[in-house]
């Protein structure tokens, strides 16, 4: 059985460029905000990695499962041949065919695999750079204007974060973990678009001279 390093580490995303856009007249440079963080610290990357530091990463089915009916969905400037390994790699680590060893080489298609989990699309919401209500890592619950506090999506991907914050304060209990993951495969099955600009949404903070969302 082989044994690879599996721990996640920060990528870029696997998607065409945002483009640019206007707020208040103001040009803008576009970029892919997360919504529940993608932090080593405190989001997406630390939870992975602290399943396989546990050694429970079987808490990561749901979304493993959903990453492999959806891959191809997901809009990705990923080629069929890297989706595959990307399939191939959700299977192996689902099935245990592929397990995790520290310091081990990475397997085949490594980047594609994490870049994917790291950036899944239904916790993704496009906006400007450098806003002036951006919330480092932290969940970015401005985007309730955007896609609607009582909206399915927003309230799931709320339950995600916060068991993540939970199992970060109370590593024994496994059981936040697994919550997470499966709330995390919900978004990941359900919302595969990433959530578009829309000049509307935002408007200009004078004081920072900076763009935010319009109700933040």
């Amino acid at each position: 059985m082989p044994a690879y390093n599996l721990a996640v580490q920060e990528l870029s995303h696997p998607y065409p460029a945002p483009g640019n856009g206007t707020v208040s007249g103001h040009p803008v440079e576009l970029m892919y905000h997360h919504i529940v963080p993608k932090s080593p610290r405190v989001g997406l990357i630390w939870l992975w990695n602290a399943v396989l530091e546990d050694k429970v990463l079987t808490a990561a089915t749901p979304v493993l499962n959903a990453i492999l009916e959806n891959v191809d969905k997901y809009g990705t400037t990923l080629v069929p041949a890297d989706r595959q390994q990307v399939k191939d790699l959700a299977i192996g680590i689902k099935n245990k065919t592929i397990t995790h060893q520290a310091g081990a080489a990475r397997p085949t298609g490594w980047d594609n695999f994490a870049q994917v989990y790291i950036w899944l699309p239904g916790n993704l919401f496009t906006g400007p750079k450098n806003r002036a209500d951006d919330p480092g890592d932290q969940f970015d619950a401005a985007v309730r204007f955007v896609i609607g506090a009582g909206s399915a999506q927003y309230t799931t991907l709320q339950t995600v974060n916060g068991k993540i914050d939970q199992y970060a304060k109370d590593r024994k209990k496994t059981g936040y973990a697994e919550e997470a993951y499966t709330s995390l495969g919900t978004v990941a099955r359900s919302y595969l678009n990433r959530t578009p600009f829309s000049t509307t949404q935002w408007t200009w903070d004078s004081g920072k001279n900076k763009p935010k969302v319009k109700g933040s």
